[in-house]
């Protein structure tokens, strides 16, 4: 019978390796493939300072943090000492125990409300949200019926992307069900400076994908990392914006434009690589900022039914600014703005939905 090391072993070939990205003078973003981490791509910041090393996020599998610690244990001969959890999505902290073993006497950071989160959610959530089950059974229709849910043919090649992802996620969820929660040992409410040497970091308090997130900021360096505040959903044809989480759309927007106002060199999202400019941070401010204007616009006016709103709405300059022409991404685009547009509307009601 395999074990899980050797399952893991032959499902992570070689060229699925944890990519190191430089971005200033010992301070380098970690990035590790869908492939290893599973249906994400997190981002970890490791600074190395004077004495000591800290981390902002780790990764979902355990497996993928300790392969991190390895490269940062090439880096340098310093421990890491301060590992600060944006938020309370498993792709940024299922990490904590590798990092505690390996380093005893750290310190890990949050927020209050993020703490709070990670308290009251149970390893068994995390467990599930494999979702191997559901998973299983999307691959027995698509090959019973011999179509995908949105009609396509199942080709060979779909075929074996639903068995791929089925695998990967039995190894996901048999390495969540042997890890341990380690919850942070310091949490602040709004904001928290912190000194490593002459290193200054800045933690606040924001809202993103995920409520009472935490945001890093060395003014130094002009360096900001957002965790899920800053959302990329990236691949080879371009990056937009994304949420499965959040219905608090205009709290949103007010996080986002106060990192637009930071003096910022570079910024390292959640996911996706590191941005050199504030282009996508602006674009992203324009389309919140759209969406949240034009439907209570729209509902000042008198529209009552969410398909009223709908029907009110314009993003198509700030939907040429993410897509192009590409039809693609263009569809990508109009999903995530009916998700957003219907949060904004729910929460423009005081939360009420429906028609």
């Amino acid at each position: 019978m395999l074990t899980l090391s050797l399952l893991l072993a032959l499902v992570a070939a070689p060229a699925d390796t944890i990519e190191r990205v430089r971005i200033a003078e010992g301070i380098y973003v970690f990035r590790a493939p869908s492939t290893l981490d599973v249906w994400t791509s997190s981002n970890t910041l490791v600074i190395v300072n004077a004495t000591d090393v800290t981390v902002f996020d780790n990764s979902a599998r355990a497996s993928t943090s300790r392969s991190i610690i390895a490269e940062i244990r090439k880096l340098t001969n310093k421990p890491v000492r301060t590992l600060i959890n944006s938020h309370w999505h498993m792709d940024h902290w299922m990490g904590n125990e590798e990092y505690a073993k390996a380093f005893p006497g750290l310190h890990i950071v949050t927020t209050t409300e993020t703490r709070g989160y990670m308290s009251r959610l149970s390893m068994q959530f995390f467990v599930n949200s494999a979702g191997v089950a559901r998973r299983r059974a999307r691959l027995d229709t698509a090959v019973m019926t011999g179509k995908l849910a949105d009609g396509r043919p199942l080709t060979p090649q779909l075929r074996k992307d639903l068995e791929d992802d089925v695998a990967q996620n039995i190894l996901l969820e048999a390495e969540l069900k042997n890890t341990r929660q380690v919850l942070p040992t310091i949490a602040y409410s709004d904001s928290l400076v912190l000194w490593s040497g002459d290193r200054e970091f800045r933690l606040f308090a924001a809202t993103g994908d995920a409520s009472g997130s935490a945001v890093l900021y060395l003014p130094k360096e002009k360096i900001l990392a957002t965790g899920d505040v800053l959302v990329r959903e990236e691949d080879n044809r371009g990056a937009q914006p994304w949420t499965t989480n959040s219905n608090k759309i205009a709290p949103w927007l007010a996080s986002l434009r106060q990192l637009e106002a930071l003096d910022v060199a570079v910024i390292v999202p959640g996911q996706g690589a590191p941005l050199y400019d504030k282009t996508y941070l602006s674009n992203t401010v324009l389309l919140f900022d759209a969406i949240v204007t034009q439907v209570r616009g729209a509902l000042e006016r008198g529209a009552v039914t969410l398909d009223q709103v709908r029907a009110a709405m314009n993003l198509t300059e700030i939907r040429q600014r993410f897509t192009g022409n590409d039809a693609e991404l263009g569809k990508r685009f109009d999903d995530v703005a009916a998700g957003l547009i219907r949060r904004a509307y729910a929460e423009a009601r005081d939360g009420l939905g429906g028609q």
